[in-house]
């Protein structure tokens, strides 16, 4: 299901270039999946980006958030650990995973040295195919992103962009973007 949801995978593998010019390879898997390849072997560092088609744009009306709730949720856990656990095999790493939900995208980064490249990314693979959505962690992660939809409700900065937002695009799913976006790491 994934991976037909699969839009676009972008992997990165970089470090801090020097100026000069950047040779980017377009790659395409056994799969079909198109991808782009940056390499820089001058540090032992990996980061893979995968962005997922779809974002909150396609949350059903009435359901806006739902997106942003479940990526939130892909921390809490996957496989048989529970959120501490899976937050300790990530921190073990030295590693860091991201979930992000945009208008048009579900982004999902990595970043570890090369060395934990592969126990990273089977981590990722686990929170992406068998998370555990336990009703704990669902309730308690609701309740931080209806509390930050209720602190944006009175920020100038979130209303002011929701009316931009109305203004540029009307009643599009563009328009109705979430409120709050995950963006917690974990380390």
């Amino acid at each position: 299901m994934i991976r037909r949801a699969f839009a676009s995978v972008v992997f990165v593998l970089l470090a801090a270039l020097p100026a000069r010019a950047i040779d980017i390879q377009q790659i395409t898997s056994p799969g079909g999946i198109n991808a782009w390849l940056v390499e820089d072997h001058s540090i032992p560092f990996t980061a893979v980006t995968m962005m997922f088609k779809g974002g909150a744009s396609l949350d059903l009306p009435g359901k806006r958030g739902a997106i942003n709730l479940m990526t939130a949720t892909l921390e809490e856990g996957a496989g048989e650990m529970d959120q501490t656990q899976f937050a300790e095999a990530l921190r073990s790493l030295g590693a860091a995973l991201s979930f992000d939900v945009s208008d048009d995208a579900l982004v999902v980064s990595t970043r570890a040295l090369t060395e934990n490249r592969d126990q990273l990314a089977d981590l990722a693979k686990l929170s992406l195919t068998e998370p555990l959505f336990q009703q704990e962690a669902l309730d308690r992660v609701r309740a931080q992103v209806l509390s930050n939809i209720r602190a944006g409700e009175s920020d100038p900065q979130t209303i002011a962009s929701k009316e931009m937002a109305k203004l540029m695009w009307g009643t599009t799913p563009t328009a109705l973007r979430p409120a709050v976006r995950s963006d917690r790491s974990l380390r």
